[in-house]
């Protein structure tokens, strides 16, 4: 059984009180009734005051230091999608087989969560490209293609979330200046 475990809340599970910078935080890890792990945070102030929700597994305390806004969460949350979508492409698939459904955005999904680490190589042919998902620790074979620009244009809407900034009428209007460039060299 995989458990996640939440990152500090920013306000008291007790009081509802938003935490500040460098409030001293009493945390707890309890597993309720329905066999849940639940994250408690309350100001240490509250922490005999608070009723637990099940049975404490482990407490400890910090100070809360607030996420800084430079846009990592949003980031973060890209990786998320791009992970999300590249496991969805092996639901229903036997572990260990080689599908060619969707090969193409497979293959580019492989090699893009590969350079953000989120997937590790365990083994690469001319046919596929065995990884591993570090989070998971599940294996996925993905087909070896090649990747043409026809392609990339074809899927560049569906492609579009997942290259940071991108911007549809950005990287139209970058292509076309590739393209013009080109044909004044061929010419």
């Amino acid at each position: 059984m995989e458990w996640h475990i939440t990152p500090i809340a920013r306000k008291s599970f007790h009081s509802h009180v938003e935490f500040a910078k460098d409030d001293a935080i009493a945390c707890a890890l309890v597993k309720t009734e329905e066999g849940e792990l639940v994250r408690v945070d309350v100001l240490i102030s509250e922490a005999n005051k608070v009723e637990m929700p099940g049975k404490v597994l482990c407490r400890w305390t910090q100070k809360f230091k607030p996420k800084p806004t430079d846009g990592k969460e949003e980031e973060e949350a890209l990786k998320l999608t791009a992970d999300n979508l590249f496991i969805s492409f092996f639901e229903g698939e036997e572990e260990g087989t080689l599908s060619e459904e969707n090969a193409e955005l497979k293959h580019f999904l492989g090699l893009m969560l590969e350079r953000r680490r989120v997937l590790r190589v365990k083994a690469r042919t001319r046919k596929y490209t065995r990884y591993v998902h570090r989070p998971s620790k599940r294996e996925f074979l993905v087909p070896a293609v090649d990747l043409d620009p026809k392609f990339f244009l074809e899927n560049e809407e569906k492609l579009a979330f997942l290259v940071d900034g991108a911007d549809g009428d950005e990287d139209a209007s970058a292509s076309e200046d590739v393209d013009e460039g080109e044909g004044k060299a061929e010419s």
